[in-house]
C-alpha cells in the first residue's frame, strides 16, 4: 500500500466537527528517551506443588540495557519472538513494572514518574476488558464521564466521544452492543477499536500498545494499524506497540522498528534502513520475503534441540554484540546524551483534574446498573432466584403445625433460612462479578478511580437488588408456611435474611479480589458458608452438645447470630401442643421457650447483641474485600 493510498483511507476516518483538543505538543514535539534500562524480575523455580510459597526465587533479567529514542509524529513497532521483553519494555516506559529497574526512561528530558505517565501516555493491554451488555457509544460516553475533566459539560463529552469513534472508524457499530462469550456483538477487531479509543479520550501524547492485532484476521490487522498511523502522522502523537507475528503490509506503514531478543536490542531504527542493516551485517533478505519475519527467525533462538539451540545462540549473540558496535546504536546514544544536555523545554504543562468523586460513583453505579439490566439471565437470577426456594421448601414442608412433630420442621426451615441467602448470593455473584473485575482493574491502573470508590458504587449498586430478593423471599416463605403472625418478627426476620444475602455477597466480592478463577472462588466461598452454617447455626447439633471446641470457633461465624435470632423469634412465644396418639413423638416441650432453653440457652436477651452482631459481620466484610483488593494488588491484564 502506497502513501496516497493509507492518506486515502485514513482521510475519512477524520472527524469533520471536532478539532482535537489542544496540548503541550502544539508547541513542542514530544521525545520519549530509554536510556541504558536494564529490568530484572523475580520468579518462583518449579511448580506451585513443590514448596508452594517456601521454593526458592530466582532473578531473572527481561531487558538488558535498552537504549532507544522514540519522537513525536511516528509509529514504531516492538517485534521479537515470545518472551524476548516485548511487554516489559512497555510495562517500564509506563511505569507499571514490578521489578527492579536501572537506566531511566525520559519524556521531554524529565525523568517519567507513574503520575507524569498517566498524564501524558495510555495503555492498550491485550485483553479487551470491556462490559458485554453497553454498546460501543455506552462505552466510551461512560469512560469519559469517569476521564475528562467535570468541569466538561454532557455536550462536550458527547462531542469528544464522537471525535475518537471518528478516528477509529467505530460510527457504523456505535449503537452495537459489546458482546461476550454468550451474547453476540461487535467483532473482534472492532473491539481492539473500541479499546484503543478508550484510551484517546484524554488525548495523549504518547499511546503504548501490547499486542493490538493478536486474535485479528490479516485485514482486521492491518486497517487497525493503519488507522493508528494515521493517527501518529496527523495528530503528532508516539505511538508504540508491540507485533508479534507482523505482515508485510504492516511493515510498510510503520515508521520505526526495534527487534528484541532475549531482553537485548538486536536492531532499533526506521523501516528503510532495517534491510540494508542486515545485509551489511551478512543476513541479506530474500527477494519476496516479508523482512520482519526474516529477521525475527535470524534473531531467535532454536529451542528444537541442543545443536539447533547452540548454533542459534551463537548467532543471536553475535547480532546483539554487532549492533552494540553499530554506528546506529552510537548514533541513538549521542542524539538522547545532547537532548538530555538541554534544558528541558518550557511548554505548557496543565495539570488534568479529573471528575468530582460523586459524578464518578454516578457514573459507576449507572453503568453496572445498565449493563445488568440488559443481561436478561443475570437480571432475573438477581430478583428470582432465592425466592425460587420458596417452592422448594413450602412444598417440602406445608403449612407448619404446633405439635411435637413441627419442632423439627421449624428447626429444619430456619437452617434453610440461614443458609439459602449465602448460598444464592454466591450462585449470583461468581458470573456477573468477573467482567465488572476486569474493568475495575483496567480503569485502577489508568488512575480513573481508587479501590474504596469501586466497592462504594458496587455496594449501591448491589443494595437494592439484595434487599428487593430479600424481601420477596421472606414474604413468601415466611406467610406461606404459617410462621409467627407477629409483624416485628417478621421484620427481623427479613433484616436477618437481608443482611447475610449482603455478607455472602462480598465475602464472595473478596474471595474474588484473591482469586482470578471463578470456580476456585465459588468452592471456596460455598465450603466456608457451609462449615459456618453447620458448626455455628445450632441447628445441627444443640449448642450445649457440641465439642467446647466448637463452641469457642462458633463465636467467629456469622451464622451463629442469624441463627438465634430467627430461633428466638419463631419459638419465645409458641405454644406446642401434645398428641396422645403419637408413639413415636414423645410430649417433650408444651413451650417454644423450653427448646430455646435446652439448644440455645439466654437466646432471649440476646436479640439485640446478635442484631448488632450480625450487622458488624456484615459491614466488616466490606472492609475485608477492600482489604483483598489491596493486598492482591492490581495486575497486570496482558
Amino acid at each position: 500500500m502506497d502513501n496516497t493510498t493509507l492518506q486515502d483511507a485514513s482521510s475519512l476516518l477524520r472527524s469533520p466537527t471536532v478539532s482535537p483538543l489542544p496540548t503541550s505538543s502544539d508547541t513542542v514535539p514530544p521525545v520519549l528517551n530509554i536510556k541504558d534500562v536494564t529490568y530484572t524480575v523475580r520468579e518462583w523455580e518449579g511448580p506451585w506443588w513443590k514448596g508452594a510459597c517456601f521454593r526458592k526465587r530466582r532473578k531473572k533479567t527481561v531487558l538488558n540495557n535498552i537504549t532507544m529514542s522514540l519522537k513525536g509524529g511516528r509509529i514504531a513497532a516492538l517485534i521479537g519472538s515470545s518472551g524476548s521483553g516485548k511487554t516489559s519494555l512497555l510495562d517500564v516506559i509506563a511505569c507499571r513494572g514490578e521489578g527492579q529497574l536501572t537506566g531511566q526512561v525520559y519524556f521531554r528530558n524529565k525523568p517519567c514518574k507513574p503520575e507524569v505517565m498517566k498524564r501524558h501516555a495510555s495503555y492498550v493491554m491485550q485483553a479487551d476488558t470491556l462490559l458485554p451488555n453497553l454498546t460501543v457509544k455506552e462505552t466510551l460516553i461512560y469512560t469519559a464521564f469517569l476521564k475528562l475533566p467535570g468541569t466538561m459539560t454532557k455536550r462536550g463529552v458527547e462531542s469528544k466521544v464522537q471525535e475518537v469513534i471518528e478516528q477509529m472508524g467505530l460510527r457504523h457499530v456505535a449503537d452495537s452492543r459489546i458482546g461476550g462469550q454468550v451474547t453476540r456483538g461487535v467483532s473482534g477487531g472492532e473491539k481492539r477499536r473500541v479499546t484503543i479509543a478508550i484510551q484517546l479520550l484524554q488525548d495523549p501524547e504518547i499511546l503504548l500498545l501490547d499486542e493490538p492485532t493478536s486474535g485479528l484476521d490479516s485485514y482486521t490487522s492491518r486497517y487497525l494499524v493503519m488507522n493508528l498511523a494515521e493517527l501518529a502522522h496527523r495528530e503528532g502523537k508516539i505511538v508504540l506497540l508491540s507485533i508479534h507475528q507482523p505482515r508485510s503490509d504492516i511493515f510498510k506503514l510503520l515508521d520505526e522498528i526495534a527487534i528484541l531478543t532475549q531482553g537485548h536490542l538486536a536492531y532499533c531504527g526506521t523501516t528503510s534502513g532495517l534491510v540494508p542493516y542486515f545485509t551489511d551485517a551478512g543476513y541479506p533478505c530474500p527477494r519476496y520475503a516479508n523482512p520482519l519475519d526474516v529477521y525475527i527467525d535470524v534473531s531467535s533462538v532454536d529451542r528444537r534441540n541442543s545443536r539447533l539451540e547452540s548454533v542459534s545462540q551463537k548467532r543471536v549473540d553475535k547480532i546483539i554484540e554487532a549492533y552494540r558496535d553499530s554506528s546506529l546504536y552510537s548514533g541513538i546514544r549521542s542524539g538522547i546524551n545532547e537532548s538530555l544536555a538541554q534544558l528541558p523545554p518550557v511548554y505548557r504543562d496543565s495539570v488534568r483534574r479529573g471528575p468530582p468523586w460523586l459524578r464518578v460513583i454516578k457514573t459507576l453505579v449507572s453503568r453496572m446498573t445498565v449493563n445488568l439490566s440488559r443481561d436478561k439471565q443475570g437480571f432475573l437470577n438477581r430478583i428470582v432466584l432465592m425466592p425460587a426456594f420458596v417452592v422448594f421448601i413450602a412444598v417440602f414442608l406445608g403449612r407448619l403445625k404446633n405439635n411435637q412433630e413441627s419442632i423439627q420442621d421449624r428447626a429444619g426451615l430456619l437452617y434453610q433460612t440461614v443458609s439459602v441467602p449465602t448460598h444464592v448470593a454466591i450462585l449470583n455473584i461468581v458470573p456477573l462479578f468477573p467482567s465488572i473485575r476486569e474493568v475495575f482493574y483496567r480503569e485502577c491502573r489508568d488512575g480513573l478511580y481508587s479501590t474504596a470508590t469501586f466497592l462504594a458504587a458496587y455496594t449501591i449498586h448491589m443494595l437494592p437488588f439484595s434487599i428487593l430478593a430479600s424481601v420477596i423471599f421472606s414474604s413468601f416463605l415466611y406467610w406461606t408456611v404459617g410462621m409467627s403472625d407477629d409483624p416485628d418478627k417478621f421484620g427481623m426476620y427479613v433484616a436477618v435474611v437481608s443482611l447475610l444475602y449482603f455478607a455472602g455477597e462480598f465475602l464472595t466480592v473478596a474471595n474474588m479480589g484473591v482469586f482470578m478463577d471463578s470456580q476456585l472462588v465459588n468452592n471456596s466461598t460455598s465450603l466456608m458458608f457451609t462449615a459456618s452454617a453447620v458448626l455455628s447455626s445450632g441447628f445441627m447439633r444443640a449448642v450445649p452438645n457440641m465439642p467446647e471446641i466448637f463452641r469457642y470457633i462458633s463465636y467467629g461465624m456469622i451464622h451463629k447470630y442469624g441463627s438465634e435470632i430467627v430461633a428466638a423469634n419463631e419459638f419465645r412465644n409458641l405454644t406446642l401442643t401434645c398428641d396422645q396418639n403419637t408413639k413415636f413423638v414423645p410430649c417433650v416441650f408444651t413451650k417454644g421457650i423450653d427448646y430455646l432453653s435446652l439448644t440455645f440457652p439466654d437466646v432471649i436477651d440476646h436479640i439485640d447483641r446478635n442484631f448488632g452482631v450480625l450487622t458488624g459481620f456484615s459491614l466488616s466484610f466490606i472492609v475485608l474485600t477492600y482489604v483483598a483488593f489491596k493486598v492482591r494488588g492490581i495486575p497486570n491484564l496482558h
